[in-house]
């Protein structure tokens, strides 16, 4: 399927101009904001809401009577007075080879052969709303994917030329982007008055609809697609009400209606949600706080507004089996909780993955609630889903994570004054920053990424000195190599650190993640320590490049370890030192070495032991010059 690799946003609000990378080199699922309170998170998160694929509820805002009144929050607050020129929302595509094939295949129908090379790069599809002294024109979608082919055997591919004929026209193009748009990743956005659950969802679009009434309105009809039977709330609730209506014509019409077996059908549909959404909902429930809940059952129940135009609505209800409840009566956690889980089940399909939006979730429950919809936010990104979540608690930070956080901030406020009260009067501009860049760059500004540092509770001992870090496998991994450092006269640019075993290190990537550091960590080349690598990568969403064994190194050092590193000729010295008639054990192996470093005994390590390590620490010695110079 074609993915979204990153968002691009310009004059968005004070969002001048943001990138949001979803494609790290250390690429996590779930991607998070983190700022304070008024730093543009919510801005960055709506203007991402507004690409093509989000959700339609949110486009429908700029379309029909209040379009213009919409469009006009979108211009910066500094140049609302007159603002001419556009505000874009970017995302870059890459294609997947089976995209790529499928695309071939429509050229094939256009006696055509497209230029498969040229379709393996990416391009950007942008949403643009263009202004003329702030009153909004017009907004356009923009695909910028250009198709080269050939036909038959000729060995030039050129420039595809769309038809002139009209709309009606073969066009290879249209065909192509119609088969792209259908497959990409669906932008959904749950802001936060999504909550506020109205106790009647008007099922039909009329003049002065809430925007939370349309969202609902949008979910429902979500929820019928799921069953994949057709059923639509206007073809099958809406008209069925108002041709029945008309054909009666008399004023009592509504009672004659429920009376009657045109009712039932509209029943069905309404049975068909309520079995659905108690099962999705109570199921998902359960999941994520793994308990039983009082909760039996869910209903929707539908009914007609005759002082509103007789207008049909659906109701929510839920049963614990002796009594019933309005959804809207119920606690602010229960209420967001059932928002969340109604908006996020139904909107996960196999043809097409979702980017879920989530604005500050469940900010204003307890603690124990947000880590559990961590939880959950763990269980929707499983399956090839994306999250891009804002926060400012600490409860809602996941070390796993940091390695793809952006730090969100207003250049126009300065958070670390405390007399400053955001009264600036200077034009907001947003930046997001790459939690780890701004942690390198920006190491006493610590308000910003305070949540992480509360969250951790860590304090870097002196003992291992400063970042970047080189985690070894054991204690005696790290003596050998410290022993060689320290008496090599070379100034290694990195600090050694022990770590547990080949595969308990997690607390130390947890603490160096949240600090922001700069990390590498080296595993013996044996079974263990290969396996421990793939679930460390795998696990904390590590590239590559930092987690590796001694034999990706090089291939002479495949299913070694450090001790063999250290050779026969170490071992003799140890024998002889520590007065064995045998070889030292692992462990005695490791009191020698602590010793040496301790004493600062440089002849405890022959010169073939001291090359061999000092290979090790130039690899990383340049690893992390590299990684400096990505980072700079």
């Amino acid at each position: 399927m074609p993915r979204i690799t990153s968002f691009q946003v310009k004059n968005f609000k004070g969002a001048e101009d943001v990138t949001i990378d979803l494609e790290t080199r250390s690429s996590s699922p779930v991607l998070t904001l983190i700022g304070l309170n008024e730093s543009g998170k919510s801005t960055i998160l709506e203007a991402i809401s507004h690409f093509v694929t989000g959700d339609k509820s949110i486009a429908n805002l700029f379309e029909g009577a209040y379009a213009e009144t919409s469009a006009l929050s979108l211009i910066p607050l500094h140049r609302k007075a007159a603002f001419t020129g556009e505000i874009t929302v970017a995302g870059t595509i890459q294609l997947e080879e089976q995209d790529i094939v499928n695309l071939a295949g429509i050229a094939k129908d256009f006696k055509v052969i497209l230029d498969i090379e040229s379709l393996r790069r990416p391009f950007q599809v942008i949403r643009t709303f263009k202004f003329q002294d702030s009153a909004l024109e017009k907004s356009v979608n923009i695909w910028g994917l250009s198709l080269k082919v050939r036909k038959g055997k000729a060995g030039v591919y050129k420039d595809y030329v769309r038809p002139k004929e009209g709309p009606d026209a073969p066009d290879l193009w249209l065909k192509c982007i119609q088969l792209i748009q259908s497959q990409l990743e669906q932008v959904a956005y749950f802001p936060t008055f999504l909550v506020d659950m109205p106790a009647r969802i008007y099922l039909k679009e009329h003049e002065g609809e809430t925007a939370v009434n349309r969202h609902y309105r949008y979910v429902l009809q979500d929820i019928l697609d799921s069953l994949g039977e057709g059923l639509d709330l206007e073809k099958h609730v809406c008209k069925r009400i108002e041709e029945f209506k008309e054909k009666e014509e008399t004023p009592n019409w509504l009672s004659i209606f429920f009376g009657s077996p045109n009712k039932t059908p509209i029943d069905s549909v309404f049975q068909k949600l309520s079995n659905l959404i108690t099962r999705e909902v109570l199921g998902s429930w359960q999941k994520i706080f793994q308990r039983a809940i009082s909760a039996k059952s869910i209903t929707v129940e539908w009914n007609v507004d005759t002082e509103k135009g007789n207008l049909p609505y659906a109701s929510f209800f839920v049963s614990d089996g002796e009594s019933r409840y309005a959804i809207n009566e119920r606690s602010l956690g229960f209420r967001w909780f059932f928002s969340f889980l109604l908006f996020t089940g139904f909107k996960q399909t196999k043809s097409r993955k979702t980017i879920f939006i989530f604005d500050e979730p469940a900010a204003n429950l307890h603690a124990k609630a947000q880590a559990e919809l961590l939880t959950s936010f763990s269980r929707i990104a499983s399956n090839g889903n994306k999250i891009i979540y804002s926060t400012h608690s600490h409860h809602m930070i996941n070390p796993k994570w940091l390695s793809s956080a952006y730090i969100v901030e207003n250049a126009a406020l300065d958070y670390d004054e405390q007399d400053n009260f955001g009264l600036d009067t200077k034009p907001t501009r947003i930046t997001a920053t790459l939690y780890r860049r701004f942690v390198a760059k920006f190491p006493t500004r610590s308000s910003y990424f305070q949540p992480v540092i509360e969250k951790l509770e860590y304090i870097p001992p002196e003992i291992i000195g400063s970042g970047p870090y080189l985690i070894v496998e054991g204690i005696t991994d790290y003596y050998a190599l410290r022993l060689v450092s320290e008496h090599s006269g070379v100034r290694f640019k990195f600090n050694l650190v022990p770590g547990a075993g080949s595969g308990s290190s997690g607390p130390i990537v947890s603490q160096m993640l949240g600090q922001g550091m700069a990390f590498a960590m080296l595993l013996d080349d044996d079974k263990e320590g290969r396996k421990a690598r793939d679930a460390y990568r795998e696990t904390w969403f590590l590239p590559d490049s930092s987690v590796i064994t001694l034999g990706d190194i090089d291939a002479s050092h495949l299913k070694m370890a450090i001790e063999k590193l250290l050779g026969q000729e170490t071992l003799d010295l140890a024998k002889d030192k520590l007065g064995l008639k045998q070889n030292p054990t692992k462990k005695q192996l490791g009191w020698y070495l602590a010793e040496a470093c301790a004493s600062s005994d440089s002849s405890a390590l022959p010169q073939s032991a001291i090359k061999r390590l000092l290979f090790i620490l130039d690899f990383f010695q340049r690893h992390f010059e590299r990684q400096h110079l990505e980072i700079n």
